[in-house]
């Protein structure tokens, strides 16, 4: 049994007196008795692929013969750290089969020549079968998700796209785990008041905008996954099409239900992809291979996934919209699986329509615009001054006088101040939520003047009569600060 990333199992074998050439020829011999698949000969190596069954998952088989002893090496496919002693029994097996072969291969009358013709015909069958569309349905290591390979190009380029905006993002100042939602707007975020107003490109800039970097790192996987699976079937231009569609749908659905939601990320379009790629398995169009192996993970993948929609804060309908559109394209493309082009013909062509139909509905529904950039603006200077106040009530200074100034000119006036800030804001056109977190922000401030009133008195008179009405007057204020933490999570999620 072996551990590792991926996991390995390597032995050396003797070749006993026979000459390379000959040893190549018997575990070419070899490798066809093992139903391997062999996928690479040169001058100094053998590579095989193991058959998917009880004993060997894929399995990539390694004869080396660079030095005077060939070293069998069996790897496990990217998806194992633990092989279960898989690497071992393949490395067993064919060392087992190995010595057998050599009996039955009677070669006292065969030359080098003989195996030297016979390793050449092989080596051409290895390069035809390397011309032929081959299926892969894992990454071979962590980092192959993000490099493009053969039927894979597409889909790392979107990725890496997707990583770069986020770096420059963040190197923009744009926080990495919790950022502002002005920040979203304003890098390309869908918001409905702007898109509406001539901003359509937000509908493509959106999927490339992530809520944090674990927003964008579960986009990234999920989108890996699906493109490994369709862009060989779809080819790169009908992949890099459908994903972008999906996700323009995704957008537009999201607008035609959201009034004053932010949305942002390549969910939409990742669920449409997910939806196109459902049907394609269901009637077997794609790899047999696949169907058995991912049918039932992804319908479960799908289902957990739009039930966590309907959570608050979650753009649901951009997630159900990307969804319906993947799984009509889906079964469009089963329908005419003899005709793939015209099959995207007629997705992109139904796609192009219900954009359009959404677009004349979306410019037609009143819309409120909020001006949240305003209330952002003005939410940063009322924390200042409530630094300041707060300053202002810690200074220890040993004079009673300066105390009560700082109290008095400091604490109560930047108190009355943010009151000031906070009834001018109550002037902007803002969602419901935030006029409500308005009124709890006053009523703190007030709170705060009131137990600054008490503590100034109490100094002043030198007087510990107070004590109760500030205790009590400060369990109110914690009660209160909790109540406007736990409003602003919700509003930012």
């Amino acid at each position: 049994m072996a551990f590792g990333f991926p996991s390995s199992y390597s032995q050396y074998q003797s070749l006993n007196k026979i000459t390379k050439l000959h040893y190549f020829f018997i575990a070419v011999e070899t490798i066809k008795k093992l139903n391997w698949k062999l996928i690479e000969i040169n001058e100094t190596e053998l590579i095989a692929e193991s058959q998917n069954n009880s004993n060997t998952w894929n399995e990539q088989i390694h004869i080396d013969l660079k030095s005077e002893d060939a070293l069998i090496t069996s790897i496990s496919n990217g998806n194992q750290i633990y092989d279960h002693g898989r690497n071992k029994k393949n490395v067993d097996f064919f060392l087992d089969l190995f010595y057998d072969v050599k009996k039955e291969k009677s070669v006292a009358d065969e030359s080098e020549n003989y195996f030297q013709e016979c390793i050449t015909s092989e080596k051409k069958a290895v390069q035809l079968n390397t011309l032929e569309e081959k299926k892969i349905i894992s990454f071979y290591s962590f980092f192959s998700i993000f490099i493009p390979a053969k039927d894979y190009i597409i889909t790392p380029i979107l990725i890496n796209i997707n990583i770069l905006y986020f770096l420059i993002m963040c190197f923009s100042g744009v926080n990495p785990f919790y950022p502002e939602i002005n920040d979203i707007i304003d890098w390309g975020g869908n918001y409905g008041p702007l898109t509406i107003e001539n901003n359509w490109w937000r509908i493509i800039s959106a999927c490339f905008v992530h809520i944090g970097i674990l927003h964008l790192l579960m986009n990234c996987f999920a989108l890996g996954y699906a493109g490994l699976l369709l862009e060989p079937y779809l080819k790169k231009w009908g992949f890099l099409t459908t994903y972008l569609l999906a996700g323009v749908i995704a957008s537009l659905s999201s607008l035609y239900w959201n009034n004053d939601l932010v949305s942002a990320g390549a969910s939409g379009a990742i669920f449409g992809m997910y939806g196109i790629l459902l049907p394609l398995l269901l009637f077997k169009i794609i790899d047999k291979k696949i169907n058995t192996n991912l049918l039932s993970s992804l319908v479960l993948f799908i289902v957990i996934n739009i039930m966590g929609s309907f959570k608050e804060g979650i753009d649901g309908a951009a997630h159900i919209g990307g969804l319906s559109f993947g799984i009509i394209g889906g079964l469009t493309l089963v329908v005419l699986s003899e005709k793939r082009k015209i099959a995207l013909a007629a997705v992109t062509t139904f796609a192009i329509l219900l954009s359009a139909i959404f677009i004349t509905v979306c410019k037609d529904k009143k819309i409120y615009i909020y001006q949240i950039a305003e209330y952002e603006t003005g939410m940063k200077d009322f924390t200042e001054m409530e630094k300041l106040a707060l300053e202002s009530y810690r200074d220890y200074s040993d004079s009673k006088e300066h105390i009560l100034y700082m109290i008095k000119e400091r604490g109560i006036y930047y108190w009355e101040e943010n009151i000031v800030l906070l009834k001018n804001l109550e002037r902007l056109s803002l969602p419901e939520t935030l006029h409500d977190q308005n009124k709890n922000l006053i009523e703190y401030c007030n709170l705060r003047i009131k137990s600054y009133n008490l503590s100034y008195k109490k100094i002043n008179e030198n007087n510990n009569d107070y004590d109760n009405d500030i205790d009590d007057i400060n369990s109110q204020i914690e009660k209160l600060i909790i109540l406007i933490k736990n409003n602003s999570e919700k509003q930012s999620q």
